[in-house]
């Protein structure tokens, strides 16, 4: 994680000093995580890309109001929080897209195709379960889990306390073992 933290820092000072190539690389980097992470407001996969895309528009502009040394994945999710709040007063929720339009992403390795349909059974399985998860507690717990945020990065985005956080996501370690029980996905 700590090479990471380096890495993003080096990404935006070059940012900050008007390095379009390290723009478009935190781009690809968090585009898709952070449109997941405004879907769990939005509800909507138009606004939530259009909320992410309004957030990055403005990082370029402002680039060089940037701070450096700030933690710019936690900048970045805080962003999209209050764009989508910001998005959720002139346009009312009306759920208009599935939760799955944006299902949860794992990492895949180098597996043979007996193991891709245990994967993608369990990612199944997984996502059913996450959508069973309270909305609070689901979008900790992706925070955590899919986005790897830290406690802390969870805190501060949404604007809770740490022990909230923890919490959360003890919740949802509960609840997702519960699910998989309820439905024998635990053999």
């Amino acid at each position: 994680m700590g090479d990471n933290v380096h890495k993003e820092k080096e990404m935006l000072r070059k940012i900050c000093s008007g390095d379009r190539q390290a723009f478009e690389e935190l781009f690809h980097l968090y585009y898709k995580r952070l449109c997941q992470f405004a879907f769990l407001f939005l509800h909507s996969k138009e606004l939530s890309e259009e909320a992410v895309s309004d957030v990055f528009y403005n990082v370029w502009i402002k680039h060089e109001q940037l701070d450096p040394e700030r933690n710019i994945r936690a900048f970045l999710y805080t962003s999209v929080r209050n764009q989508a709040i910001n998005c959720l007063r002139t346009n009312p929720v009306n759920y208009q897209d599935n939760i799955n339009a944006y299902e949860l992403e794992m990492e895949s390795g180098e597996l043979s195709v007996e193991h891709d349909i245990d994967r993608e059974l369990f990612h199944e399985h997984l996502q059913h379960a996450f959508d069973e998860l309270p909305e609070r507690c689901r979008m900790i717990a992706r925070m955590y889990y899919f986005d790897q945020l830290e406690y802390k990065e969870i805190a501060e985005i949404l604007c809770i306390s740490r022990k909230t956080a923890e919490a959360q996501i003890s919740i949802a370690i509960h609840k997702v073992k519960e699910i998989f029980e309820k439905y024998g996905w635990n053999k």
